[in-house]
């Protein structure tokens, strides 16, 4: 009878040896499938902290913007004569008797308009005089998101 169990086991061995490395090999396979699915959402989760640490970030980097420009507001009267100025120009643009002249100076610089450098300044000196980082975000963020949205 010991020579039939030979036999057997003879057999039976090479197959044992088979399926349990084949069972192995699954138990190995789903292991890795769920330590990288594990560092996949860690990845995740890292990529989202990081974009709230810059968001908050920029957050307090505006904070702090807008209180050294008003801190130093009140050491030049440079920024006063050309606030008026810019200022002075914008509203030309409203009134009646200024407005073909306010067209054609912009002409003879060759635009059909007022040029987008003279809304970033009136925008700047809303930013600077009342300390509105955070308007100017807002506002060159959508001005940006519609033009990508236009192109696309």
């Amino acid at each position: 009878m010991g020579w039939f169990k030979t036999l057997v086991s003879f057999i039976t061995n090479p197959i044992a040896d088979l399926t349990g490395g084949y069972v192995e090999r699954k138990r190995i396979a789903a292991e890795m499938a769920a330590d990288v699915a594990r560092a996949e959402n860690n990845f995740k989760i890292a990529q989202f902290e990081a974009k709230a640490k810059r968001c908050m970030q920029a957050e307090q980097n505006d904070a702090d913007y807008d209180f050294l420009v008003l801190k130093n507001r009140d050491k030049t009267i440079m920024d006063e004569v050309i606030i008026l100025f810019f200022l002075g120009l914008f509203v030309c643009h409203f009134m009646p008797a200024m407005q073909p002249y306010m067209q054609k100076g912009w002409q003879a610089m060759g635009y059909e308009g007022a040029p987008w450098y003279f809304e970033f300044v009136i925008v700047g000196i809303a930013v600077s005089t009342l300390g509105l980082m955070r308007l100017f975000r807002a506002f060159w963020g959508s001005k940006g998101g519609n033009k990508k949205s236009a192109s696309d």
